[in-house]
């Protein structure tokens, strides 16, 4: 007999029960793996997809043409007034305008106060009036006077100075210089 006539060749896999379970708990680990990728894929996704990964750079131009509220006050004066011991008595006028030499009244209403400068030594009286009254000074200032936009204004103002020779401290002659300042602001609108 042939060798080869008698031999049936069957393909009958081999498996056995271990081998199954063996390979099963890799495919699980494997899938267990595989998930857990998948949900921190999907995870960091959504984190990424909730903000967006670029800069924005917004800038805007605003063109505008504005024009600055012209102030105008005007203090106009008398020439040096020279007070002696023989000529004790002087009035110094001024005059404050809230127009120009053009008629250009200010665009904006003002307050102002007047200060006379320095502190004198008390042998000088000093007095201000405006227009015949009597104006108080606290620390040789006034308190603010209002100034308005609306119609053409001229006020004057007239310093009465008076030296008495008798109540001075200093056997000296005063060499003082009296110095009116007007300190202007603009009235907030």
């Amino acid at each position: 007999m042939n060798k080869k006539q008698n031999i049936n060749y069957t393909n009958i896999p081999i498996i056995s029960k271990e081998k199954i379970e063996k390979e099963g708990d890799i495919d699980k680990k494997n899938s267990k793996l595989f998930t857990g990728f998948i949900v921190a894929f999907i995870i960091i996704l959504l984190l990424f997809c909730g903000s967006a990964m670029a800069k924005i750079v917004d800038e805007i131009i605003v063109k505008t043409k504005a024009e600055i509220a012209e102030a105008i006050l005007i203090v106009e004066n008398n020439p040096t007034l020279d007070i002696t011991a023989e000529n004790n008595e002087g009035i110094y006028t001024f005059k404050i305008k809230n127009y120009n030499e053009q008629n250009k009244i200010t665009e904006t209403n003002l307050k102002y106060y007047i200060e006379i400068l320095p502190k004198l030594d008390d042998s000088i009286n000093l007095e201000l009036y405006q227009e015949n009254k009597k104006i108080n000074l606290n620390n040789n200032r006034t308190e603010y006077i209002e100034i308005s936009k609306d119609r053409k204004q001229e006020v004057e103002y007239k310093i009465k100075i008076t030296y008495d020779k008798d109540k001075s401290n200093s056997i000296y002659d005063i060499m003082e210089k009296i110095q009116v300042k007007v300190h202007t602001e603009q009235v907030k609108a």
